[in-house]
Protein backbone atom coordinates (compact mmCIF):
# COMPACT_ATOMS: atom_id res chain seq x y z
CA UNK A 1 0.00 0.00 0.00
CA UNK A 2 3.09 2.53 0.83
CA UNK A 3 4.47 1.26 -2.38
CA UNK A 4 1.56 2.29 -4.39
CA UNK A 5 1.18 5.64 -2.82
CA UNK A 6 4.68 6.38 -3.51
CA UNK A 7 4.53 5.81 -7.55
CA UNK A 8 1.34 7.95 -7.30
CA UNK A 9 3.20 10.78 -5.66
CA UNK A 10 6.20 10.05 -8.32
CA UNK A 11 3.78 9.97 -11.48
CA UNK A 12 1.73 13.60 -9.97
CA UNK A 13 4.93 15.10 -9.60
CA UNK A 14 6.67 13.54 -13.06
CA UNK A 15 3.13 14.36 -14.82
CA UNK A 16 3.24 18.55 -13.02
CA UNK A 17 6.82 18.89 -14.22
CA UNK A 18 7.75 19.43 -10.99
CA UNK A 19 10.86 17.24 -11.19
CA UNK A 20 11.73 16.64 -14.59
CA UNK A 21 14.49 18.93 -16.30
CA UNK A 22 14.90 19.10 -19.91
CA UNK A 23 12.60 15.78 -20.30
CA UNK A 24 15.17 14.01 -17.62
CA UNK A 25 13.91 12.51 -13.72
CA UNK A 26 16.75 12.80 -10.99
CA UNK A 27 19.59 10.13 -10.48
CA UNK A 28 17.78 7.13 -8.21
CA UNK A 29 19.97 8.51 -5.49
CA UNK A 30 18.52 11.79 -5.26
CA UNK A 31 15.07 10.03 -5.64
CA UNK A 32 15.92 8.12 -2.27
CA UNK A 33 16.99 11.34 -0.55
CA UNK A 34 13.26 13.29 -1.92
CA UNK A 35 10.90 10.13 -0.84
CA UNK A 36 13.06 8.97 1.74
CA UNK A 37 13.11 5.40 0.52
CA UNK A 38 16.08 3.14 -0.47
CA UNK A 39 17.65 3.13 -4.18
CA UNK A 40 16.34 -0.09 -4.55
CA UNK A 41 12.31 1.35 -4.11
CA UNK A 42 13.06 4.28 -6.53
CA UNK A 43 14.26 1.79 -8.91
CA UNK A 44 11.36 -0.20 -9.10
CA UNK A 45 8.86 2.40 -8.89
CA UNK A 46 10.99 3.95 -12.39
CA UNK A 47 10.80 0.16 -13.60
CA UNK A 48 6.78 -0.28 -13.10
CA UNK A 49 6.27 3.39 -14.73
CA UNK A 50 8.53 2.78 -17.84
CA UNK A 51 6.50 -1.35 -18.24
CA UNK A 52 3.73 1.71 -18.64
CA UNK A 53 5.21 3.73 -21.51
CA UNK A 54 5.29 7.11 -19.06
CA UNK A 55 9.84 7.16 -18.82
CA UNK A 56 12.04 5.70 -21.34
CA UNK A 57 15.66 4.76 -20.17
CA UNK A 58 18.07 5.88 -22.23
CA UNK A 59 21.75 3.75 -21.53
CA UNK A 60 24.31 5.89 -20.74
CA UNK A 61 22.07 9.27 -20.59
CA UNK A 62 19.79 8.43 -17.67
CA UNK A 63 15.46 8.44 -17.31
CA UNK A 64 13.61 10.47 -19.56
CA UNK A 65 9.98 11.30 -19.61
CA UNK A 66 8.41 9.46 -22.65
CA UNK A 67 8.19 12.17 -25.64
CA UNK A 68 10.09 14.50 -24.16
CA UNK A 69 13.63 13.00 -24.54
CA UNK A 70 16.00 15.59 -26.29
CA UNK A 71 14.51 15.38 -30.32
CA UNK A 72 11.56 13.40 -29.35
CA UNK A 73 9.39 16.39 -30.28
CA UNK A 74 11.24 17.58 -33.36
CA UNK A 75 11.26 14.45 -34.59
CA UNK A 76 7.56 14.40 -35.05
CA UNK A 77 5.63 16.18 -37.89
CA UNK A 78 3.45 18.47 -37.99
CA UNK A 79 0.78 16.18 -39.00
CA UNK A 80 -2.81 15.79 -36.39
CA UNK A 81 -4.41 12.83 -37.08
CA UNK A 82 -8.02 11.78 -36.38
CA UNK A 83 -10.82 9.00 -36.44
CA UNK A 84 -14.10 10.55 -35.50
CA UNK A 85 -17.52 9.50 -36.69
CA UNK A 86 -20.30 10.96 -39.17
CA UNK A 87 -21.89 13.64 -36.53
CA UNK A 88 -21.09 16.75 -34.90
CA UNK A 89 -17.22 16.31 -34.27
CA UNK A 90 -16.40 15.88 -37.99
CA UNK A 91 -18.37 19.47 -38.85
CA UNK A 92 -17.25 20.71 -35.81
CA UNK A 93 -13.14 19.78 -36.85
CA UNK A 94 -13.87 20.60 -41.02
CA UNK A 95 -14.48 24.58 -39.44
CA UNK A 96 -11.79 24.11 -37.13
CA UNK A 97 -9.17 23.27 -39.38
CA UNK A 98 -8.63 26.64 -41.43
CA UNK A 99 -6.89 27.70 -38.21
CA UNK A 100 -4.28 25.40 -37.33
CA UNK A 101 -3.55 24.84 -41.19
CA UNK A 102 -2.66 28.67 -40.70
CA UNK A 103 0.07 27.57 -38.40
CA UNK A 104 1.42 24.82 -39.88
CA UNK A 105 -0.62 21.80 -38.63
CA UNK A 106 -1.80 19.25 -41.56
CA UNK A 107 -4.34 16.72 -41.10
CA UNK A 108 -5.27 12.98 -41.85
CA UNK A 109 -9.06 12.45 -41.07
CA UNK A 110 -10.61 8.90 -41.20
CA UNK A 111 -14.21 8.97 -41.44
CA UNK A 112 -16.27 6.31 -39.67
CA UNK A 113 -19.49 5.34 -38.45
CA UNK A 114 -20.86 3.81 -35.49
CA UNK A 115 -22.50 0.43 -37.57
CA UNK A 116 -18.32 0.54 -39.34
CA UNK A 117 -16.71 0.74 -36.17
CA UNK A 118 -13.77 -1.97 -36.30
CA UNK A 119 -10.73 -1.96 -34.20
CA UNK A 120 -9.03 -3.58 -36.87
CA UNK A 121 -9.68 -0.81 -38.89
CA UNK A 122 -8.53 1.96 -35.91
CA UNK A 123 -5.23 0.20 -35.85
CA UNK A 124 -4.44 0.19 -39.27
CA UNK A 125 -4.93 3.68 -39.47
CA UNK A 126 -2.89 4.08 -36.07
CA UNK A 127 0.01 1.98 -37.57
CA UNK A 128 -0.31 4.54 -40.33
CA UNK A 129 0.08 7.46 -38.34
CA UNK A 130 3.09 6.18 -36.53
CA UNK A 131 4.74 5.13 -39.04
CA UNK A 132 4.73 8.67 -40.55
CA UNK A 133 5.57 10.05 -36.93
CA UNK A 134 2.04 12.23 -36.44
CA UNK A 135 2.36 14.37 -33.36
CA UNK A 136 -0.94 13.34 -32.14
CA UNK A 137 -4.57 11.48 -32.87
CA UNK A 138 -7.79 12.65 -31.95
CA UNK A 139 -10.13 9.96 -31.98
CA UNK A 140 -13.52 8.83 -31.49
CA UNK A 141 -11.93 5.16 -30.36
CA UNK A 142 -14.44 1.91 -31.13
CA UNK A 143 -15.87 0.78 -27.67
CA UNK A 144 -15.68 -2.42 -29.63
CA UNK A 145 -14.02 -5.24 -27.89
CA UNK A 146 -10.97 -5.65 -28.16
CA UNK A 147 -10.43 -2.25 -27.85
CA UNK A 148 -7.02 -0.86 -29.04
CA UNK A 149 -5.96 0.71 -25.35
CA UNK A 150 -2.50 -1.08 -25.75
CA UNK A 151 -2.10 0.24 -29.03
CA UNK A 152 -2.64 3.50 -27.68
CA UNK A 153 0.03 2.70 -24.90
CA UNK A 154 2.72 2.02 -27.59
CA UNK A 155 2.07 5.31 -29.73
CA UNK A 156 1.87 7.51 -26.66
CA UNK A 157 5.16 5.45 -25.90
CA UNK A 158 7.00 6.74 -29.00
CA UNK A 159 5.97 10.24 -28.54
CA UNK A 160 2.46 10.91 -29.85
CA UNK A 161 -0.55 12.06 -28.32
CA UNK A 162 -3.32 9.95 -28.36
CA UNK A 163 -6.56 12.37 -27.71
CA UNK A 164 -10.41 10.86 -26.79
CA UNK A 165 -13.25 12.70 -27.86
CA UNK A 166 -15.98 9.73 -26.57
CA UNK A 167 -15.23 7.26 -23.65
CA UNK A 168 -14.45 4.09 -25.23
CA UNK A 169 -13.63 2.13 -21.86
CA UNK A 170 -15.67 2.40 -18.61
CA UNK A 171 -12.62 3.74 -16.80
CA UNK A 172 -10.86 6.90 -18.69
CA UNK A 173 -8.89 8.58 -15.86
CA UNK A 174 -5.56 7.49 -17.22
CA UNK A 175 -6.43 8.57 -20.76
CA UNK A 176 -5.94 11.95 -21.88
CA UNK A 177 -9.81 12.97 -23.11
CA UNK A 178 -11.61 15.81 -24.19
CA UNK A 179 -15.38 14.31 -23.46
CA UNK A 180 -18.72 15.63 -23.97
CA UNK A 181 -20.66 14.92 -19.97
CA UNK A 182 -23.05 11.98 -21.10
CA UNK A 183 -24.11 11.51 -17.67
CA UNK A 184 -25.23 14.80 -17.07
CA UNK A 185 -26.86 14.78 -20.49
CA UNK A 186 -29.37 11.77 -19.00
CA UNK A 187 -29.71 13.91 -15.31
CA UNK A 188 -30.63 16.69 -17.73
CA UNK A 189 -33.22 15.17 -19.43
CA UNK A 190 -34.69 13.27 -16.69
CA UNK A 191 -35.09 17.06 -14.66
CA UNK A 192 -36.64 18.68 -17.70
CA UNK A 193 -38.94 15.46 -17.82
CA UNK A 194 -39.81 15.86 -14.32
CA UNK A 195 -40.31 19.94 -14.84
CA UNK A 196 -42.58 18.69 -17.75
CA UNK A 197 -45.01 16.76 -15.40
CA UNK A 198 -43.66 13.33 -16.56
CA UNK A 199 -44.33 10.78 -13.54
CA UNK A 200 -41.95 8.11 -15.63
CA UNK A 201 -38.90 7.82 -17.60
CA UNK A 202 -37.34 5.46 -20.31
CA UNK A 203 -34.41 4.97 -22.18
CA UNK A 204 -33.80 3.12 -25.35
CA UNK A 205 -29.96 2.60 -26.20
CA UNK A 206 -30.51 1.46 -30.06
CA UNK A 207 -28.09 -1.34 -30.33
CA UNK A 208 -25.04 0.63 -28.29
CA UNK A 209 -23.35 -1.12 -25.42
CA UNK A 210 -20.39 1.20 -25.51
CA UNK A 211 -20.18 3.16 -22.18
CA UNK A 212 -21.54 6.64 -23.45
CA UNK A 213 -24.67 4.78 -23.16
CA UNK A 214 -24.20 3.21 -19.51
CA UNK A 215 -23.68 7.10 -18.81
CA UNK A 216 -26.67 8.22 -19.91
CA UNK A 217 -28.46 5.36 -18.23
CA UNK A 218 -26.82 5.84 -15.16
CA UNK A 219 -27.33 9.51 -14.96
CA UNK A 220 -30.93 9.29 -15.88
CA UNK A 221 -30.82 6.61 -12.52
CA UNK A 222 -28.67 9.20 -10.35
CA UNK A 223 -31.36 11.94 -9.96
CA UNK A 224 -34.97 10.04 -10.75
CA UNK A 225 -35.83 8.65 -7.40
CA UNK A 226 -34.95 12.95 -6.33
CA UNK A 227 -37.37 14.43 -8.88
CA UNK A 228 -40.28 11.45 -8.30
CA UNK A 229 -39.74 9.88 -11.70
CA UNK A 230 -40.19 6.20 -12.15
CA UNK A 231 -38.08 4.26 -14.35
CA UNK A 232 -39.37 1.48 -16.28
CA UNK A 233 -37.02 -0.94 -17.56
CA UNK A 234 -36.42 -3.63 -20.20
CA UNK A 235 -37.09 -0.54 -22.70
CA UNK A 236 -35.95 -1.82 -26.34
CA UNK A 237 -32.78 -1.89 -27.04
CA UNK A 238 -32.95 -1.95 -31.11
CA UNK A 239 -34.24 -0.11 -33.68
CA UNK A 240 -36.94 -2.54 -34.43
CA UNK A 241 -40.33 -0.83 -35.51
CA UNK A 242 -42.33 -3.97 -34.18
CA UNK A 243 -40.42 -4.52 -30.99
CA UNK A 244 -40.38 -0.18 -30.30
CA UNK A 245 -44.40 -0.70 -31.04
CA UNK A 246 -45.20 -3.48 -28.39
CA UNK A 247 -43.14 -1.58 -25.75
CA UNK A 248 -44.96 1.34 -26.19
CA UNK A 249 -48.49 -0.15 -25.93
CA UNK A 250 -48.11 -1.36 -22.91
CA UNK A 251 -46.18 1.62 -21.49
CA UNK A 252 -47.69 3.54 -18.63
CA UNK A 253 -49.22 7.10 -19.60
CA UNK A 254 -46.82 10.65 -18.81
CA UNK A 255 -44.05 8.48 -19.57
CA UNK A 256 -40.83 10.76 -20.87
CA UNK A 257 -38.62 8.17 -23.63
CA UNK A 258 -35.12 9.55 -23.54
CA UNK A 259 -33.40 7.85 -27.09
CA UNK A 260 -29.74 7.45 -27.57
CA UNK A 261 -29.50 9.48 -31.02
CA UNK A 262 -32.47 11.55 -33.14
CA UNK A 263 -32.86 8.52 -35.63
CA UNK A 264 -34.15 6.11 -32.85
CA UNK A 265 -36.14 9.13 -31.54
CA UNK A 266 -37.75 10.08 -34.78
CA UNK A 267 -38.32 6.46 -35.07
CA UNK A 268 -40.28 6.13 -31.64
CA UNK A 269 -42.43 8.91 -32.96
CA UNK A 270 -43.34 7.58 -35.95
CA UNK A 271 -44.68 4.21 -33.92
CA UNK A 272 -46.41 5.73 -31.81
CA UNK A 273 -48.52 7.74 -33.71
CA UNK A 274 -49.44 4.36 -36.10
CA UNK A 275 -50.99 2.92 -32.54
CA UNK A 276 -52.49 6.31 -32.41
CA UNK A 277 -50.31 7.42 -29.11
CA UNK A 278 -49.73 11.34 -29.27
CA UNK A 279 -46.83 13.07 -28.23
CA UNK A 280 -47.06 15.28 -25.40
CA UNK A 281 -50.32 14.03 -24.55
CA UNK A 282 -49.35 10.39 -23.69
CA UNK A 283 -45.59 10.50 -24.08
CA UNK A 284 -42.84 12.49 -24.27
CA UNK A 285 -39.58 12.48 -26.29
CA UNK A 286 -36.04 13.40 -25.81
CA UNK A 287 -32.75 12.22 -27.82
CA UNK A 288 -28.94 12.32 -26.50
CA UNK A 289 -27.76 13.07 -29.80
CA UNK A 290 -28.75 14.43 -32.95
CA UNK A 291 -27.83 12.29 -35.60
CA UNK A 292 -26.52 13.01 -38.80
CA UNK A 293 -29.16 10.92 -40.70
CA UNK A 294 -32.01 12.87 -38.68
CA UNK A 295 -31.67 16.16 -38.09
CA UNK A 296 -34.08 16.47 -34.78
CA UNK A 297 -37.47 17.41 -35.25
CA UNK A 298 -38.01 16.57 -32.01
CA UNK A 299 -36.22 18.07 -28.45
CA UNK A 300 -32.57 16.80 -28.01
CA UNK A 301 -29.31 17.38 -26.18
CA UNK A 302 -26.09 19.09 -27.52
CA UNK A 303 -22.63 19.95 -26.40
CA UNK A 304 -20.21 22.81 -26.69
CA UNK A 305 -18.53 20.73 -29.86
CA UNK A 306 -16.65 23.67 -31.20
CA UNK A 307 -15.15 24.14 -27.83
CA UNK A 308 -13.92 20.32 -27.09
CA UNK A 309 -12.43 20.10 -30.63
CA UNK A 310 -10.47 23.46 -30.23
CA UNK A 311 -9.32 22.13 -26.71
CA UNK A 312 -8.02 18.90 -28.00
CA UNK A 313 -6.19 20.42 -30.82
CA UNK A 314 -4.50 22.60 -28.50
CA UNK A 315 -3.44 20.21 -26.47
CA UNK A 316 -1.88 18.53 -29.63
CA UNK A 317 -0.31 21.44 -30.61
CA UNK A 318 1.44 22.11 -27.26
CA UNK A 319 5.20 20.52 -27.28
CA UNK A 320 5.10 21.53 -23.75
CA UNK A 321 2.32 18.67 -22.77
CA UNK A 322 3.26 15.20 -22.06
CA UNK A 323 1.97 12.03 -24.35
CA UNK A 324 1.19 10.69 -20.73
CA UNK A 325 -0.79 13.51 -19.12
CA UNK A 326 -3.80 11.96 -17.97
CA UNK A 327 -6.20 15.04 -18.69
CA UNK A 328 -9.91 14.14 -18.31
CA UNK A 329 -11.77 16.70 -19.22
CA UNK A 330 -15.73 17.75 -19.38
CA UNK A 331 -18.14 19.38 -21.52
CA UNK A 332 -22.44 19.84 -19.73
CA UNK A 333 -25.12 19.18 -21.74
CA UNK A 334 -27.34 21.75 -22.98
CA UNK A 335 -31.08 21.12 -23.29
CA UNK A 336 -32.69 21.72 -27.22
CA UNK A 337 -36.52 22.29 -26.76
CA UNK A 338 -38.29 21.50 -29.71
CA UNK A 339 -41.54 21.51 -27.64
CA UNK A 340 -41.56 17.40 -27.57
CA UNK A 341 -41.88 16.82 -24.06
Amino acid sequence: MVQQKLVKTFQKEIESGTIVEDGQIPTFRDLSRRYSCSVTTVKRMVDDLARLGLLRVIRGRGTFVTGQEEGAAQGRSQQIGAIVLDDQFLDTLERCKEDFLSQGWMFSVYRSTPDAQSPERERNFLQKAQDLAFSAIIIEASPIAPVNTDFFRRMRSDGMKVIHLSPYIDDMSAECAFLPDFRSAGLLAAVKAALAGYRNITFFPAESRAPFSRLVDEGIRQIADEISLAVLEHAPATRDPETIRAFLKNMPGRTAVVCLDSEMGSGAIRCAREIGMEIRKDFGVVSIMESPKDRSSHSFMTFDFERIIRDALNFAIDRNRSPFEAVCRYYPAHFCDLNTL
